[in-house]
């Protein structure tokens, strides 16, 4: 994965994927396919308007709407924290995902724009963990296990990029017995 730079508001990245632009696609826009390599549950209503929704971890939900979807080559969704724990709520930023032909794979270029300054570390991080398993997933291999769904070493991922004073409400959060959510 090639790390692009970081500027003011946004988060760069770069992945070549062994698989064509199509197959990709359908990872980042089918909901049964997107929980192969990212949350454990999903909603993408695939149009303009349409909801966007992950949960990704059992207790820390991602949502927005459809901005743009172009198929086989782009899809751009608002982006938000549902749980209000992080300084990012719904619909507050943006994530461009844009897709070329690579040979007989595939280019993606993923952009989140409009990041607060504090939330930059944390989503690269993000971004850098999930983008190595949709290209596994994709490409037919397995991405292995999530470290997402293990209180413990989600913790601890986190813990490496999120600014100290999100850490104890994001670990009271997951040490929290779950509500049937």
């Amino acid at each position: 994965m090639r790390l692009a730079k970081a500027s003011a508001e946004l988060v760069e990245r770069e992945i070549r994927i062994d698989a064509p632009p199509s197959v990709v696609f359908e990872f980042l826009t089918d909901p049964a396919k997107m929980v192969r390599w990212m949350g454990i549950e999903a909603v993408l209503e695939p149009w303009p308007g349409g909801q966007y929704a992950v949960n990704v971890s059992g207790r820390e939900r991602v949502s927005g709407k459809v901005l743009e979807i172009i198929p086989e080559r782009r899809l751009v969704v608002s982006w938000g924290w549902e749980d209000w724990s992080l300084p990012l709520p719904p619909g507050q930023s943006t994530v461009e995902i844009t897709l070329q032909p690579d040979g007989e794979g595939t280019r993606l270029r993923l952009t989140h724009n409009g990041l607060p300054p504090d939330m930059r570390a944390f989503h690269r991080r993000g971004w850098d963990y999930a983008l190595p398993r949709l290209a596994a997933v994709a490409a037919g291999r397995d991405p292995g296990p999530d470290p997402l769904r293990s209180t413990v070493r989600g913790i601890e991922m986190v813990a490496r990029s999120l600014p100290p004073r999100y850490l104890y409400r994001f670990a009271r959060r997951r040490l929290r017995p779950s509500r049937g959510r």
